[in-house]
């Protein structure tokens, strides 16, 4: 028998050490399961009230009757998890807005540049129907002078 058995005051201390060993089976069981290394649950359970009190090995009765402290910090975890969350995709937007700044400044830099080159490929463009209508033209002044080379020639022969 233990020393706790006989009178109400010893039941009441054995209520108290019972009390505090569930609390500090309950507060261990909530941080194995925070940092994702439990005993008894399967890892990656999420932590609620039952999860707590199988890691503990108590009934979730005694953890909603006697512990309301436990309580309070899981329903304090779950919700600072949608914050955490928040938080986490915040980042993640301010990190794609960057992105989408720096692919919008690369796309008006590669605007900007064909633009330059539509222009040079235009004046090239002109310019080489410029130099087509000059060889063009020289083409026909050299056949011209050919023409009339051959039409001298055969009126003032050069062969003796």
């Amino acid at each position: 028998m233990s020393n706790f058995a006989g009178n109400s005051t010893s039941l009441k201390a054995y209520q108290e050490v019972s009390l505090r060993q569930t609390r500090r089976d309950l507060e261990q069981a909530l941080a194995r399961l925070r940092n994702g290394n439990p005993q008894r649950a399967k890892p990656g359970t999420s932590i609620n009230a039952s999860s707590v009190a199988e890691e503990a090995g108590i009934e979730r009765s005694t953890l909603y009757r006697y512990h309301e402290p436990i309580l309070t910090e899981i329903r304090r975890l779950n919700n600072a998890t949608p914050v955490k969350q928040l938080q986490a995709k915040r980042g993640e937007l301010a990190k794609a807005l960057s992105r989408a700044r720096e692919y919008r400044q690369a796309l008006e830099n590669s605007r900007t540049e064909m633009t330059e080159w539509a222009q040079q490929n235009y004046a090239l463009s002109h310019r080489v129907q410029e130099l087509e209508e000059s060889l063009r033209q020289r083409d026909l002044m050299i056949s011209d002078l050919r023409a009339k080379w051959r039409a001298i020639e055969n009126v003032f022969p050069l062969k003796p």
